[in-house]
């Protein structure tokens, strides 16, 4: 009679070799799968920067659109035909160039001169003050030091310029100049159509999401440049007026570099305000210097803890550390254009996915989920209407 288990392998020759242990094979698997991330990232790194002739102009076109678009928008929701509304905007835009160029660009221009025998005066009063100072550090400490930090820029700004020199780089900022505007023109006039075509090649199930995607990058673009810009005015405004008080030189061209420095979140408010207060120390001495100093960090503080979250709103709330890796990396692609966009690029890419996670797990408090669910449903009364795309939101 057979007994139970005749003919059967052994229990231990059954269950084969032992496996590795299982955090080793846990690891094992997130590191292949990250490597394989990771070359995906530097591979779309390397390509951007070959096409940064034709992505950079993009991204600036975008960012020109989201402040058109409200305005072509607003003359067509009133009987203004589109061609009429082009041109109205056309003009409304290059007068506004024309303006601040004929305006503001010729003094900051005369100022700007000044500014780097003025920035250079201030960095030999800091090297004597950390020498005789309380401090009192050594020369050659300090003197290398300097040196070191001054062949660090030279060597960035040489590498930067190493990607194209001359007329190569004169001609590529020429073209990227007119295929910003061309792209802007196109993107206003018929960015919503271009959209709806877009989204007609996909299925519905997939045009919801897209459509909700789109919405929330679409809002995140416009708020980051419109809240970029906001903290910006009123930062490079306190900044100058406080330096006009205390009887610093050079106020203009300083506010106007705190005002783009707000594009570049953190680095570039701290830059502005080393730049204001080093300005001050050379042109009105130390109590003034100390003044403007208080000033920029109460103001970046306030900015910071208050008027960004009001102003961005939580879609465009992001951690300090993803700012400074997004500036990192994009400066390390494609140099100060890089870095300009970078932050708005992930601002874009974390709004759109939360906007397509929300849809996806019904949160129908997500504006952008909601709109794209009551564009595919019809929209009840008071939405959007059924179907209107992202751009012309």
């Amino acid at each position: 009679m057979a007994r139970p288990g005749d003919g059967l392998p052994d229990p231990v020759e059954r269950a084969g070799p032992p496996r590795v242990p299982r955090w080793l094979d846990v690891l094992t698997a997130w590191s292949w799968r990250l490597l394989i991330v990771g070359l995906a990232v530097y591979a779309a790194g390397l390509i951007a920067a070959e096409l940064r002739v034709v992505l950079l102009p993009i991204g600036i076109a975008l960012l020109l659109a989201t402040v058109l678009l409200p305005l072509r928008k607003l003359m067509t929701d009133r009987g203004v035909p589109i061609s009429l509304a082009m041109l109205a905007t056309v003009a409304v835009f290059f007068g506004t160039v024309f303006l601040v160029g004929w305006v503001i660009v010729p003094p900051l221009v005369d100022e700007f001169s000044g500014l780097d025998t003025t920035l250079e005066t201030a960095a030999d009063d800091v090297q004597e003050w950390l020498i005789d100072g309380p401090l009192n550090l050594s020369e050659d400490l300090v003197v290398d030091g300097r040196a070191r930090i001054e062949e660090a820029a030279e060597n960035a700004r040489v590498s930067e310029g190493a990607l194209v020199s001359g007329a190569t780089l004169a001609g590529e900022v020429l073209a990227g100049l007119l295929l910003a505007l061309v792209v802007t023109f196109f993107v206003v006039k018929d960015g919503p159509m271009m959209q709806r075509a877009l989204l007609e090649r996909f299925s519905e199930p997939r045009q919801v999401q897209l459509r909700a995607a789109g919405g929330g990058a679409w809002r995140a673009l416009g708020g980051y440049l419109r809240g970029a810009a906001a903290l910006g005015l009123f930062e490079g405004t306190v900044i100058g007026i406080t330096m006009v008080i205390v009887g610093a030189e050079l106020a203009l061209p300083v506010a106007a570099l705190t005002f783009v420095a707000a594009f570049f979140p953190f680095v570039g408010a701290i830059a502005a305000g080393v730049i204001a207060v080093s300005v001050t120390l050379v042109t009105s001495g130390t109590a003034a210097a100390g003044i403007v100093a208080i000033v920029a960090i109460v103001v970046q503080q306030l900015d910071n803890d208050l008027l960004a979250p009001v102003i961005y709103g939580k879609a465009l709330q992001l951690h300090p550390l993803v700012v400074i890796l997004a500036l990192t990396s994009g400066a390390a692609i494609a140099g100060i254009a890089g870095a300009l966009i970078a932050v708005p690029l992930v601002a874009v890419a974390i709004r759109a996915g939360a906007a397509v996670r929300a849809l996806d797990e019904g949160d129908t408090t997500d504006p952008d989920a909601a709109r794209a669910l009551d564009a595919d449903e019809g929209g009840p009364p008071g939405t959007s209407d059924p179907g209107q795309p992202a751009l012309d939101r």
